[in-house]
């Protein structure tokens, strides 16, 4: 019975630190929307609270990585599962980046790609809101594979979205008439951005190599 608790106790610190994931992407999106408004203060602000988010999952992760040495879960699975929440956990870092960037180097970003910057922000949180279902589909009791693969699929789809968004966004920044050094800066920018949905699917072939051996 024992071992049984310590499963339930893992699932819950991995949907935690999922929580606090989606809860740091989202606020990292937060910061660009205050960034571009021209509002430091708020931005600064926001950026904090990523910071703080991040290391909360961090210390999740630790955790979790404690339970699965103590002996939640089957031998054969625990390393995969911690790698799965290890990638996860990526998603949070590369969210920090992306607001200690913007506050700390000030990219110079024209109102005329306002828009289509958000656009990339927004797919990639949707890609990472899949890879979300997907967790919540394995870590639940009588996980589904179908259910997880599902989700699965529509992280590649999103992913690839974001993508062909990253690509054409870019083309308009070098064919804009910015200085090529703040052209080089904002695509940095685009390229981390698009990150989180890279991040997502990275993620998401890990759980779909630990759902091959269980569906936990």
């Amino acid at each position: 019975m024992l071992i049984f608790k310590k499963e339930k106790h893992a699932r819950h610190l991995v949907l935690e630190h999922m929580r606090n994931v989606r809860e740091c992407v989202t606020e990292s999106r937060n910061v660009l929307e205050e960034y571009l408004a021209g509002d430091v203060e708020a931005t600064l602000r926001k950026a904090a609270e990523v910071s703080r988010l991040e290391s909360v999952a961090d210390d999740l992760l630790r955790e979790i990585r404690t339970v699965l040495l103590d002996g939640a879960f089957l031998p054969h699975i625990r390393s995969d599962l911690y790698r799965l929440v290890e990638a996860a956990d990526n998603i949070a870092g590369e969210a920090e980046t992306i607001a200690q960037f913007l506050v700390c180097q000030s990219p110079e970003i024209p109102a005329e790609f306002h828009n289509e910057l958000m656009e990339v922000f927004h797919q990639s949180l949707n890609c990472f809101f899949e890879l979300r279902k997907a967790m919540k589909a394995f870590f639940k009791p009588k996980g589904s594979f179908k259910d997880i693969h599902e989700h699965f699929s529509q992280v590649c789809e999103l992913e690839s979205a974001v993508d062909i968004l990253q690509s054409d966004l870019t083309k308009k920044v070098f064919t804009s008439s910015m200085e090529l050094s703040k052209k080089s800066h904002l695509q940095r920018l685009i390229r981390r951005i698009g990150n989180i949905a890279d991040l997502s699917e990275d993620t998401a072939d890990e759980l779909e190599f630990a759902a091959m051996k269980s569906v936990v």
